[in-house]
């Protein structure tokens, strides 16, 4: 009896820790996964085809978040109007890199295009970029909707 009782308690224990790690990532590993299972509805992709196309995406995913926050400074110069206050040298540095970020950012999308289309069928390449878009869409409602509960659908 002491036993059961006690490894009820080391179980109750290992939950309650989890659950409260959980509680802390939710809110991104909960919009993962909602994006994970409508991509993978969406393009219904295969077991094996969903093996390499999450590997895929994860490394453009990485490739975009790592372009973005190197280049993140300059953006938000732009955004709080602090470009008043730069020389015209500072400015243009900062309106060149915005502007080979953009390309960066074409760049990297060709490359993983080159891989999608190596792993999956033009078909669901196609379902893939109709997906991102309805998704995105999904999102930015959930967003207006959560910033402003006058507007929420009952």
């Amino acid at each position: 009896m002491k036993i059961t009782c006690k490894l009820c308690f080391i179980i109750i224990f290992c939950l309650s820790q989890q659950s409260i790690y959980a509680q802390a990532s939710k809110g991104k590993t909960n919009l993962d996964s909602q994006k994970i299972a409508f991509y993978t509805s969406k393009i219904e992709l295969t077991v094996e085809e969903s093996k390499h196309f999450w590997a895929v995406y994860n490394e453009m995913e990485n490739e975009i978040k790592a372009l973005k926050s190197k280049n993140a400074h300059g953006k938000m110069i732009l955004i709080n109007k602090k470009y008043l206050e730069l020389s015209d040298y500072e400015l243009e540095e900062i309106l060149d890199s915005k502007l080979k970020m953009g390309k960066d950012l074409m760049d990297i999308k060709i490359k993983y295009h080159e891989k999608f289309k190596e792993i999956l069928s033009i078909q669901k390449v196609a379902k893939y970029y109709q997906s991102a878009k309805e998704f995105k869409k999904i999102q930015s409602e959930r967003k207006k909707q959560h910033s402003n509960p006058a507007e929420r659908k009952r």
